[in-house]
C-alpha cells in the first residue's frame, strides 16, 4: 500500500504540470471573439459549458446534467460522467462533464477534438483557435460529407516515443548500454518501415534529449489534430536484477493488477526525476483520486488494448523470449494520449542472451518490422474504433 502511494504522489504532480501547460481557448468568427480560460479542477483541462452558447448552441443545465442542442443535434451529458448521447446515439469523452462552483465544465477534447471532427463544415480547431467558420470557409474546405469514412480522406498518423534521452539512460546493461540508445535506434528502424508503407510519422525525439514524459501525449495530442485515425507507440527496453528474466510484454494505461506490473511502471516513471524539479509540487489527495477516476473512464482503454495484443502476436512469431502478456499499469508517458497508446517492453537488456540479440540490426528490424505488421493489422481490422460514421458528420 505504502508503495502504491509513493507512486501515485509521483504521477500526480506531473499530471497537474502538463495540464497548466494547455492554452485558453481563443473563440473567433463570432460576433465578438473571446478568450476562456482554462479549468484544472479535475486534474485535466476542461472549459465552462457557456462557451457552447458563443458557438451558437442552447445550454440547459438538468438535475443530471446538461442538454446541449446545436447544429440540429441534441447532445444529452450526464454529470461526472464521460459518456453522452447525439439524438440518442452513444459517444464517450477520455473525460468526465462536471459542476464546479454551479458551473457545468466539459474536457478540452470536446472542443478541440470532437466537435470541429463532427462539424467540420461549421468549426475548425488549430492551435487553441476554435473558428467558427463562414459560408465562405465551408465553401473551400474539403467535402467530408460525401466522404464514405474519415481514413479515406486522412493520412493515419503513428507516434512514436522512444524512451529516456538525454541525462536519463534509462535501464544500463551489465556491459553498459543504455536503454535510450538501443530504443532510439529501433524507433528510427520502425519509422522508416511505417513511412515507406504510407503512415505519418512522427516522434517525440530523433536525437539523445530529454522529453518530459507528460509534454510527449501532448505532442502526439498536437500533431494528430482533428484526424481520427491515430496511434501512439513509446519503446522501452525491460531490466531487473535477475538476469534470468527474460520476455516481451506490451502494457496499455489503466490500474495495475500485479507486482510485476507496478514495477515496470514504477521503473518507466522514474524518468520524472530527471525533469524540472520546479514542476515537482505535491496535490491534494482529491486531485490525485481525481486523476485516477478519469484514467479508468479513458475512451481509448478498449482500442489500445487491442494494439497491445496485436503486437504481442507479431512478437511471438519471431522473438526468442517467452511471451509476457498484454498487461496495463499506469504509465505517466501514456497519460492524455487522445488515442489508442501502448508502452512496448522489446525484451530484457538484463538478460544477456535478450540484450545481444536486441543490439543486432537484423533484430532490431524484426521488431520495426512487427510492429509496423500490429499497426496494419489494426487500421484494418478496427476502423470502428477510430471512424465516426459519416452520417454524424456535418
Amino acid at each position: 500500500m505504502i508503495r502504491r502511494l509513493a507512486f501515485l504522489a509521483l504521477l500526480l504532480p506531473a499530471a497537474l504540470a502538463a495540464q497548466s501547460a494547455v492554452p485558453p481557448l481563443h473563440v473567433q468568427g463570432t460576433s465578438e471573439p473571446l478568450t476562456v480560460t482554462v479549468a484544472n479542477h479535475r486534474g485535466y483541462p476542461a472549459y465552462p459549458a457557456w462557451t457552447l452558447r458563443t458557438l451558437g448552441a442552447k445550454v440547459d443545465a438538468t438535475m443530471r446534467g446538461v442538454i446541449v442542442v446545436m447544429y440540429g443535434d441534441t447532445l444529452t451529458f450526464e454529470n461526472m460522467s464521460p459518456f453522452f448521447t447525439v439524438d440518442g446515439a452513444g459517444q464517450q469523452l477520455a473525460f468526465p462533464v462536471y459542476r464546479e462552483g454551479g458551473i457545468i465544465y466539459f474536457p478540452q477534447q470536446l472542443f478541440a477534438e470532437w466537435l470541429p471532427d463532427h462539424y467540420p463544415h461549421r468549426l475548425r480547431y488549430q492551435d487553441g483557435t476554435l473558428r467558427v467558420l463562414t459560408a465562405a470557409d465551408s465553401a473551400a474546405a474539403p467535402d467530408t460529407v460525401a466522404a464514405p469514412t474519415a481514413m479515406d480522406t486522412t493520412t493515419p498518423l503513428v507516434v512514436i516515443d522512444p524512451g529516456h534521452g538525454g541525462v536519463d539512460p534509462g535501464r544500463i546493461a551489465p556491459g553498459g548500454g543504455k536503454e535510450k540508445d538501443l530504443v532510439l535506434r529501433v524507433s528510427k528502424r520502425l519509422r522508416d518501415v511505417l513511412e515507406k508503407r504510407g503512415y505519418e510519422v512522427r516522434m517525440t525525439r530523433t536525437t539523445d534529449t530529454l522529453i518530459g514524459l507528460m509534454d510527449r501525449p501532448r505532442m502526439a495530442n498536437e500533431w494528430k489534430g482533428n484526424r481520427s485515425a491515430a496511434l501512439f507507440i513509446s519503446i522501452h527496453a525491460n531490466g531487473v536484477s535477475d538476469s534470468r528474466a527474460r520476455g516481451f510484454e506490451t502494457f496499455f494505461l489503466s490500474d495495475a493488477r500485479t507486482d510485476d506490473e507496478r514495477r515496470v511502471a514504477e521503473m518507466e516513471n522514474a524518468s520524472l526525476a530527471y525533469e524540472d524539479a520546479s514542476a515537482s509540487h505535491v496535490g491534494k489527495g482529491k486531485d490525485l483520486e481525481a486523476i485516477l477516476s478519469n484514467l479508468r473512464n479513458d475512451f481509448y482503454i478498449h482500442a489500445s488494448h487491442q494494439l497491445a495484443a496485436l503486437i504481442q502476436g507479431q512478437f511471438d512469431r519471431f522473438h526468442p523470449g517467452p511471451d509476457r502478456g498484454v498487461k496495463q499499469a499506469g504509465f505517466v508517458v501514456l497519460v492524455g494520449a487522445f488515442m489508442p497508446a501502448v508502452l512496448v517492453e522489446l525484451g530484457f537488456i538484463s538478460n544477456r542472451s535478450e540484450r545481444h540479440a536486441l543490439e543486432t540490426a537484423a533484430f532490431q528490424q524484426k521488431i520495426a518490422t512487427g510492429i509496423a505488421d500490429a499497426v496494419a493489422r489494426f487500421f484494418s481490422e478496427h476502423r470502428d474504433l477510430l471512424v465516426t460514421p459519416a452520417r454524424e458528420r456535418r
